[in-house]
């Protein structure tokens, strides 16, 4: 298809800008321009792109098939005369010229036609670049995906909605032994132990939307079975269609055997404390009876000396039976049983309250109740009263004046807050941990009772109910005990 010869009036900025869009453009072929300046920005274009340039005005009419002037320099009488030339040229028989002028308002038009027919243009090949760096930056992200999946340390394994597998990363592979094509394509009850258990798990995610952190057992290739974590959740597609599922799993054998062997070494500990502590308490009971017995039948034979030193080995007995009574107490602490109830915890503390009432009356001193309390919690009814127990206990014994003694509840997003304000002797910040290792005394074992063990039995507690203890205090100005209860502790510790 012949190209439309177009001529140019004006290398000014209207004519530099036509000049480079009509010079791009398919339809068109620029054959000439003229000014009157032979330095205008136009005029230089066009000897880059090897447009012929003209010295006057009527010597582009003699253009071999110009079709058509587009006239930009403002000067409306060269319209004029280029129509002049038309018409002179036909009384003198020469041959008729065809070309158009388009100049004035048609120019601008015409300019404004072209400009945005080259803006189209523009916009089309920035949205196909656009498109292009966008494809590219999408094929990035899914190459990098790609590879934290496949290289990820757990298994990760998708299915479609016939329970077929179309996923099986490497580390799906290393946790099984199956290489992905023996399995791929085939149903993903190949790996479960307990087929009807999955079922469950789809719905309950039919329900949940999601199964976190599920324990199970899977079969490897070679028919043994490990122990996995299991994340479940829906895959979808762009259109927000579910296609399949996608577990994410970790290897937890080695956690489960860890957990196993620890609580059989707890076991035995326990084991061993009590049957230490129960062969300690018979000699104890013969110290302490015997010693009774030489008071009573032979104290007038005894100065005050002996009399003093039976009584420090009545005294050292009794202490020791209490120590071995707080160990008992501490090796009994595990996670065995019953660990999640229901507990009113405004009745586990007015039985606190009431416990040492007569305590504090002796003392001149109050127990108060400082901010409104929840009205049940998740927790172990008898070891959180053990908790407050040991707490209240200490900011009574601790206290050389009358103990005023504050219990208050802060509620947080994922735990309960408990404190124990008192007005006690206080404690240096240096001593703010070591107070929680057993038999850690800071003091006078003679004017305070006690074996250092109870602190530590309240820390033991908190952390079985995946809670913090921590205290604010300073001496001679009290002591604030804050511990927290987790809202969400299993039901019971196995």
């Amino acid at each position: 298809m012949a190209k439309k010869k177009v001529a140019i009036i004006g290398g000014g900025r209207g004519g530099t800008a036509l000049l480079q869009m009509l010079s791009d453009y398919q339809g068109l072929q620029i054959v000439g321009i003229m000014d009157i300046n032979p330095n205008a920005p136009g005029i230089k274009i066009a000897k880059q792109l090897g447009i012929p340039i003209f010295k006057n005005y009527l010597n582009l009419t003699k253009i071999q098939g110009l079709e058509l002037i587009v006239n930009l320099s403002g000067d409306s009488s060269v319209d004029s005369l280029m129509k002049e030339s038309c018409e002179k040229a036909q009384v003198k028989g020469e041959e008729k010229k065809h070309f158009e002028v388009l100049g004035g308002k048609s120019a601008k038009l015409f300019w404004e036609i072209v400009r945005n027919a080259q803006r189209k243009e523009d916009e089309k090949t920035k949205l196909a670049n656009d498109m292009l760096n966008l494809n590219k930056d999408l094929n990035n992200v899914k190459e990098y995906l790609e590879n934290v999946v496949e290289n990820s340390a757990d298994m990760i394994i998708t299915t479609d909605l016939d329970k077929k597998i179309v996923s099986f990363n490497q580390g799906a592979e290393k946790m099984l032994g199956y290489n992905r094509k023996d399995v791929l394509g085939k149903s993903i009850d190949l790996l479960w132990k307990n087929k009807e258990e999955r079922d469950k798990l789809l719905n309950q995610l039919e329900t949940n939307g999601n199964v976190s952190n599920y324990d199970t057992e899977l079969v490897k290739k070679n028919n043994q079975t490990i122990q996995v974590s299991l994340t479940l959740s829906h895959m979808k597609n762009q259109s927000g269609e579910i296609i399949g599922t996608v577990g994410i799993s970790k290897d937890v054998s080695e956690k489960k055997r860890m957990e196993k062997e620890m609580l059989r070494s707890n076991q035995e500990m326990e084991d061993f404390v009590f049957t230490i502590s129960h062969d300690l308490q018979a000699p104890l009971r013969a110290i302490y009876g015997f010693s009774d017995l030489i008071v009573d039948e032979y104290q007038e034979g005894l100065d005050d000396n002996g009399l003093h030193y039976l009584e420090r080995i009545k005294t050292g007995a009794e202490r020791m039976k209490l120590l071995i009574d707080d160990l008992l107490d501490l090796s009994r602490i595990g996670p065995q049983g019953k660990m999640s109830e229901k507990v009113d915890i405004m009745e586990t503390l007015s039985i606190i309250k009431d416990f040492f009432h007569f305590h504090c009356k002796e003392k001149n001193g109050e127990i108060k109740f400082v901010t409104d309390f929840p009205s049940t919690i998740d927790c172990n009814k008898t070891r959180i009263q053990q908790v407050f127990n040991n707490l209240v206990g200490n900011a009574i014994k601790f206290c050389d004046k009358p103990p005023i003694i504050e219990i208050g509840y802060k509620k947080r997003n994922d735990a309960h807050e408990f404190f124990v304000k008192d007005n006690g002797v206080g404690i240096s910040k240096n001593y703010h941990r070591k107070i929680f290792n057993i038999f850690q005394r800071l003091n006078n074992s003679e004017k305070y009772e006690g074996t250092g063990i109870g602190l530590t039995i309240v820390k033991k507690i908190v952390e079985l109910h995946n809670g913090n203890i921590w205290l604010e205090s300073a001496p001679g100005k009290g002591a604030t005990f804050y511990f927290t209860i987790a809202k969400e502790i299993p039901n019971t510790l196995k």
